[in-house]
């Protein structure tokens, strides 16, 4: 349950804290108190996009924070446990936005994107706003309502996974079922590819290599002079015969000073370095020669390979990658006969278990379907509509057939339409058609007390559930919040007396001004207050005796309601 929320700097609020009591807490006040804003507050703590505009006007951020006390549902503790939470803590939840659009979230000190706190926040809190009844009725809603009460959810993750496997081979057919002209137009690049590149017969590095062959062509005669300049340097001068003297000179002291063989060694290792390397210049030169065609053919053989390069390359490693992958398309293009014919086969082998999916599907839908039927209209019997009926029609289950693909929708072969009739001798009609703003709020509270019955979910939010409704009926409206409450914590945002008569914790919300400033504040009230605040909403005076009698009446008629319940 929500035992406490802090509020900072949130539009008129400076700084509040509201504790709420685990049962039936009616939040009330004038037209325009701040009322909304609690909620907007709780709303934004839970998770949904935050809005500059709340920002308390001089202020840098706000802030809010909820804390929650267990017990808590089992996909809660999953929650938890796999954030390494203790489960028997108090969850807190804390979150900050600041006017330069930076935001923090914290869940027990704990970091937290808002996907995360979603995933928490929605197991914990069900708010009904306004805006809820829009979504009651619009048809295209309708399905998520009935399949909300399907407990076991493994069926649509069932049905996804299939559903997924059938998008994927689609992928796979729609890229080899291509038009035939589409298909022989891209053998035809292919394999022009695939030739021109093949034809050129490259080999590995040829292109350096030939270039390097190019470079000395092009140098040929400036080589050949070097190099015969410095074979003739060595080859025909007095060198040799110098090293000759020199060895003989030292050959005849060695006796005297043994160190000095080592040195006639080394001049004898010269002098054989010397003509290996005099004959190797020798050679190089005879080999250097300019031969124009040869430098024309591998003139044109790199004009060639650049621009096979330029095509599929930049780099001959890249040209030889493209030719692999060219090779393997065409393959690919080639045999989609028989690869389509494999992919046809499994898609209808997808299609039938989809479509076996989908009638188990269809089966507890019709099931949850007749159940909600009878609970709605029985309940808005309870709530004063009496003669209303209330049917859930589907539309026709396909045949499984050639065409079934075009029944298939992400969520099942399924379409469902809420119809109703709020009199007696009135036709069904779309509820969208007809439904009044006081008839829509009995619905929703209908469809929430169904759904109370079965859901883990701790906290209830009624934001303004007695739109349009007064009088009797208010009561009855007020009835089932007590019912909720029973099994679940409820917070309520009303203008009725009824609805604040039949609370066990009221909070009044209020606006004042202070210091030229505009300050929201709440103020839990006491048994007298309630009385004064009953007598309020009623039309009387607060402190009229009258008024402050009927408010009498009526919270005793409450207590006395619920006191029925607990006894039950």
């Amino acid at each position: 349950m929500l035992s406490n929320l802090s509020i900072q700097n949130v539009a008129l609020i400076d700084s509040l804290s509201i504790d709420f009591s685990p049962s039936l807490n009616v939040l009330s006040g004038e037209t325009g108190a701040g009322k909304s804003i609690i909620i907007d507050s709780l709303n934004f703590v839970l998770g949904s996009k935050p809005v500059k505009t709340l920002i308390r006007q001089g202020c840098d951020f706000m802030k809010v924070t909820a804390s929650f006390l267990p017990p808590f549902s089992n996909e809660v503790k999953n929650i938890l446990i796999s954030y390494d939470f203790d489960v028997e803590e108090d969850i807190i939840i804390s979150r900050i936005y600041y006017v330069d659009g930076k935001s923090s979230i914290k869940v027990n000190g704990q970091t937290f994107n808002s996907t995360m706190l979603k995933s928490l926040s929605s197991l914990l809190v069900d708010i009904h706003g306004q805006h809820e009844h829009q979504r009651l009725l619009s048809p295209s809603s309708h399905l998520s309502i009935v399949d909300s009460f399907i407990k076991d959810k493994t069926i649509f993750n069932d049905y996804s996974a299939v559903f997924g496997e059938l998008k994927e081979i689609n992928c796979k057919i729609e890229k080899l079922h291509g038009s035939s002209s589409n298909q022989e137009r891209m053998l035809d690049l292919l394999s022009y590819q695939i030739n021109e590149i093949e034809n050129a017969e490259i080999k590995q590095n040829e292109d350096s290599d030939l270039q390097d062959k190019m470079t000395i062509m092009q140098n040929a005669e400036k080589i050949y002079d070097n190099l015969y300049n410095a074979y003739n340097s060595i080859e025909n001068s007095s060198l040799f015969e110098n090293i000759k003297v020199a060895i003989s000179n030292l050959s005849n002291i060695t006796k005297y000073d043994n160190s000095l063989s080592e040195i006639v060694d080394r001049i004898e290792s010269s002098k054989y370095d010397l003509m290996d390397i005099s004959s190797a210049l020798k050679d190089k030169a005879s080999s250097v020669s300019f031969d124009k065609y040869e430098f024309e053919t591998i003139d044109a053989r790199l004009d060639l390979i650049k621009t096979i390069k330029k095509k599929y390359g930049p780099t001959l490693d890249d040209v030889f990658a493209f030719l692999e992958n060219a090779k393997r398309e065409y393959d690919e293009i080639v045999n989609s006969k028989s690869l389509l014919q494999k992919l046809l086969k499994s898609k209808k082998d997808i299609l039938i278990k989809l479509y076996a999916i989908a009638g188990y599907l269809r089966s507890m839908r019709l099931k949850v379907a007749d159940n909600l039927q009878s609970k709605v209209t029985k309940e808005l019997a309870d709530l004063g509509m009496k003669s209303a009926q209330f049917k859930i029609l589907f539309n026709d289950f396909p045949e499984i057939d050639d065409d079934i693909e075009k029944n298939i929708l992400s969520n099942g072969f399924d379409k469902v339409f809420f119809m109703f009739s709020a009199n007696a001798g009135q036709d069904l009609r779309s509820l969208s058609e007809i439904i009044s703003g006081g008839e829509a709020s009995r619905f929703m509270l209908a469809i929430k007390n169904i759904i109370a019955e079965n859901d883990d979910i701790s906290l209830m939010v009624f934001d303004e559930i007695d739109s349009g409704i007064s009088g009797e009926m208010g009561y009855k409206v007020a009835c089932k919040l007590a019912n909720i409450s029973q099994t679940h914590q409820v917070m309520s945002v009303s203008h009725l007396p009824q609805i604040c008569a039949m609370a066990d914790n009221n909070i009044f919300v209020e606006k004042t001004v202070n210091a030229g400033k505009t300050i929201v504040s709440v103020k839990t009230l006491g048994e007298k207050e309630v009385l004064g605040e009953i007598a309020r909403l009623s039309g009387g005076e607060n402190n009229n005796e009258i008024s402050i009698n009927h408010a009498k009446e009526l919270k005793n008629r409450c207590n006395k309601y619920k006191s029925a319940l607990i006894d039950d």
